[in-house]
């Protein structure tokens, strides 16, 4: 959160070019663990960097504007990081998803823990935890330094965070598969239309507003 707009940047350029050096072996494994061909493994490693990159770029871009009030004076409105994201990510297209909400995580100032190695980001900026998804939902929804949630799966699961992230109250948003659906409910991650992007990182900053009254 206190590093610069610069700083998340090059963190996520860094994460780019690491991933581009690596790019052979990591769709390799992409194809072998998730069973799609040498081609699609390898388009979707390429969206993935671009992606990134995408998310470098927009890390100087989530800026705050003036607000219309009914009296005199004026309001103004700026972003503020969520703090720590807990993020429970679907199954389909993993190496794409993950990218896609952790870049927009990190570009505007939070810390991550993702459920699901090495590269150029913060110490403790993201956390990956591997295991069983919904036992680390539960222990995810009752950490008391976790801000916000963020969740692809099932219906039970949206519920189940609905009920009990109220103590101490979390920001959701919740992604729940219907019948016949993945757990990533649907969403087409290798979109690349602007507005993906712009609810990815509005929904990553909470909204703060400021009243300057005038005589």
């Amino acid at each position: 959160m206190k590093k610069s707009p610069s700083a998340r940047a090059q963190s996520l350029y860094s994460l780019a070019k690491g991933l581009e050096s690596k790019k052979k072996d990591v769709s390799a494994s992409v194809s072998t663990q998730l069973g799609v061909s040498v081609d699609e493994a390898d388009k979707e490693v390429e969206l993935s960097i671009a992606r990134l990159n995408v998310w470098a770029a927009y890390c100087d871009k989530v800026q705050g504007g003036s607000l219309p009030i009914p009296q005199s004076g004026a309001a103004l409105s700026f972003p503020e990081a969520l703090g720590v994201v807990g993020i429970i990510l679907p199954d389909k297209t993993p190496l794409l998803s993950m990218v896609t909400v952790l870049g927009a995580a990190i570009a505007t100032g939070n810390a991550v823990i993702l459920v699901l190695q090495s590269s150029d980001l913060p110490a403790g900026l993201v956390n990956i935890i591997t295991g069983n998804r919904d036992q680390l939902t539960v222990a995810l929804a009752n950490h008391s330094v976790i801000k916000a949630i963020w969740y692809w799966g099932r219906a039970e699961g949206c519920q189940y965070l609905q009920y009990t992230c109220t103590s101490p109250l979390k920001t959701l948003r919740l992604f729940c598969q219907k019948d016949g659906e993945g757990s990533d409910a649907g969403m087409d991650w290798a979109q690349s239309h602007p507005s993906l992007l712009e609810d990815l990182w509005r929904n990553a900053v909470q909204w703060k507003s400021v009243w300057i009254p005038t005589a």
